[in-house]
């Protein structure tokens, strides 16, 4: 994908239109299309990275600082009882350009943790996360 192909670069770029609820440097905060709660916003590099793997540490810095300044003024100022902080880097990741995904959260019986079916112990879960790290631990 070129950067002239990213949706997220054109909203960067003034390109495309956006609700932007924040502006610093390096990042943008906007609404994304299709929220799944009020107070969802998206928060992007400027600069076009398409996930994690590609991000160079002082940007996903910058990212998460302006995640951390949203979350507090959502729960602060708007209300929220708190936030969903929400990133995927699989095939799953509907615009390929690195976002996290910030979700005021209120009493609401809304479940954003995704279900899942495994049935492992707390044991194996931990040996595949030591062995794929290999750090020794």
């Amino acid at each position: 994908m070129t950067v002239t192909e990213c949706v997220f670069c054109d909203i960067v770029a003034g390109d495309a239109d956006a609700l932007v609820v924040g502006e610093r440097e390096r990042t943008l905060a906007f609404s994304p299309l299709d929220p799944v709660a009020p107070g969802h916003v998206l928060v992007v590099p400027k600069a076009h990275h398409e996930s994690l793997f590609d991000v160079p540490e002082d940007v996903l810095v910058d990212v998460m600082e302006h995640v951390q300044s949203l979350a507090r003024r959502l729960r602060g100022d708007e209300g929220f009882d708190g936030v969903n902080v929400l990133h995927d880097s699989t095939f799953h990741q509907s615009v390929p350009h690195l976002h996290m995904h910030v979700v005021g959260r209120r009493d609401d019986d809304r479940d954003l943790w995704p279900e899942t079916e495994y049935d492992g112990s707390k044991r194996d879960a931990y040996d595949a996360v030591t062995a794929a790290l290999d750090d020794g631990y």
